[in-house]
């Protein structure tokens, strides 16, 4: 406990009780500013025959109408260029960011100058999380684009007083380079990427085990509660991983602490997290699985009010980590999303769940792709393999079958694909691929594998 690093030690140990009125005393500021100018809300709230006199506690959170993304789309198509989602009037922004767009067109936010010290506040909760300190050096091995994860974690570091090394459009080999003559010990980045980077250290012969390097923050796939993840990135790089988790309409809401291995610190001071039925919207009973549904409370100039994420999550029973936050913890973090899961042959697959199968056998050099297509009438899924030693291939398309078989009662099929057939990414490479609507879906794969 001695060693924990905390942005604000005050708010971070809140008894639940002060941490509700501080959460209140946000919700009604913020929706006082919506129920006044924001069109979007307000047609919103008035369809709902919501009035502002009716929020008068926290509980009261749940008398508004949920938020789903299809909306905010609709929102944008019909009022362009921002729709109507805007607090105050546009000159007051001053950033413009948007989503990737993997599940459609992406959906555009912009930032106040408020909003945006906002999100540089919750990155500070982000990477006290994490350990990092004034003192730590952090390389951004990223190219600046406008998604707004490595840019918020830049401002986070930039506002705790540590120096920021941004790399650009730079080359991994100038990457590592940079990292060895500064010595930087702080590394956001992707899984992947961090995979990637340990392994042209190794062509460069640098000891990147033994480095600088302390700690790497991951994101935009799943990494620090993954435990094979983890075990190797933490294994090439000899230092602690941590996963930051969060979304550009709600905000980067949590953290992996150095005390919770496999769990997430939901930061409550800034959002109001609720866990409900997926299909009912009924609030589940603390430690069940359900969707999350989070209002933030620092950005009322573009809020996201009560926001159905699509993650699957479970509130962790215990009430208080050993890292002394009081921030209630998800077990196991997102556990998948319920927008993503297939039904195969009458089993419920998450894409996640096949992800940590094939990540516990691959090796760094390795690359995979797990793909569902349509077999008849039925839905199939297949693993495509580029690996970089062939000789493996048996073995592991076995292992890899067995253990699917095992967990999820499924047969599944293994490919061998050609070197360089599956996309690299130095930000968010996909790892699934939903083939279900397209043409001619044979596969001409190299090699397949079936075990008995």
């Amino acid at each position: 406990m001695a060693d924990v690093e905390y942005y604000d030690r005050e708010v971070e140990t809140l008894s639940r009780e002060r941490l509700k009125e501080l959460q209140f005393r946000k919700l009604h500021g913020m929706m006082e500013k919506i129920f006044a100018s924001n069109r979007f809300y307000q047609q919103k709230f008035r369809e709902a025959s919501v009035a502002l006199s009716d929020i008068r506690s926290i509980e009261d959170l749940a008398r508004l109408p949920m938020t789903e993304k299809r909306e905010l789309e609709q929102d944008q198509m019909k009022n362009p260029i921002f729709g109507t989602n805007l607090t105050e009037p546009e000159e007051h922004y001053i950033q413009y960011h948007q989503t990737t767009g993997t599940t459609g067109k992406p959906l555009k936010f912009l930032d106040t100058r408020e909003s945006w010290e906002w999100r540089a506040r919750v990155a500070g909760h982000i990477l006290k999380g994490a350990g990092v300190r004034r003192e730590d050096r952090v390389l951004f091995t990223f190219n600046f684009g406008p998604y707004t994860a490595f840019w918020v974690l830049y401002e986070g570091a930039y506002r705790l007083g540590a120096l920021v090394m941004p790399t650009g459009g730079w080359q991994s080999e100038q990457r590592l380079q940079m990292l060895v003559e500064n010595r930087a010990t702080v590394i956001p980045t992707t899984p992947t990427y961090a995979v990637r980077l340990a392994e042209a250290a190794a062509r460069e012969g640098i000891d990147i085990v033994n480095s600088s390097v302390r700690i790497l923050i991951l994101t935009g796939e799943p990494g620090g509660l993954d435990p094979y993840v983890r075990n190797k990135v933490e294994g090439l790089w000899g230092a602690r991983c941590f996963d930051y988790i969060g979304m550009t309409e709600v905000g980067t809401w949590g953290f992996q602490c150095t005390e919770e291995p496999c769990g997430i610190h939901v930061i409550e001071s800034e959002f109001i997290p609720e866990v409900v039925d997926p299909q009912t919207g009924a609030p589940v009973p603390e430690g069940e699985m359900g969707e999350l549904v989070l209002t933030n409370l620092g950005r009322a100039c573009m809020p996201a009010v009560r926001y159905r994420t699509g993650d699957l999550v479970k509130i962790k029973k215990s009430s208080t980590c050993a890292c002394g936050r009081t921030g209630r913890v998800l077990d196991g973090g997102v556990l998948g999303r319920k927008d993503e899961m297939i039904v195969i042959r009458a089993v419920n697959v998450f894409p996640s769940h096949l992800l940590s199968v094939v990540e516990r056998f691959i090796e760094p050099g390795d690359e995979y792709l797990v793909e569902v297509y349509r077999k008849v009438d039925t839905n199939e899924i297949r693993i495509k393999l580029e690996l970089k030693d062939e000789t493996r291939f048996a073995s592991l398309s076995c292992a890899i079958q067995d253990e699917v078989r095992k967990k999820l009662n499924l047969r599944i099929e293994v490919l061998k694909v050609e070197k360089g057939d599956i996309p690299r990414s130095d930000y968010k490479t996909k790892r699934f691929v939903d083939r279900r609507k397209e043409v001619g879906q044979g596969d001409p794969a190299k090699d397949r594998q079936g075990c008995r």
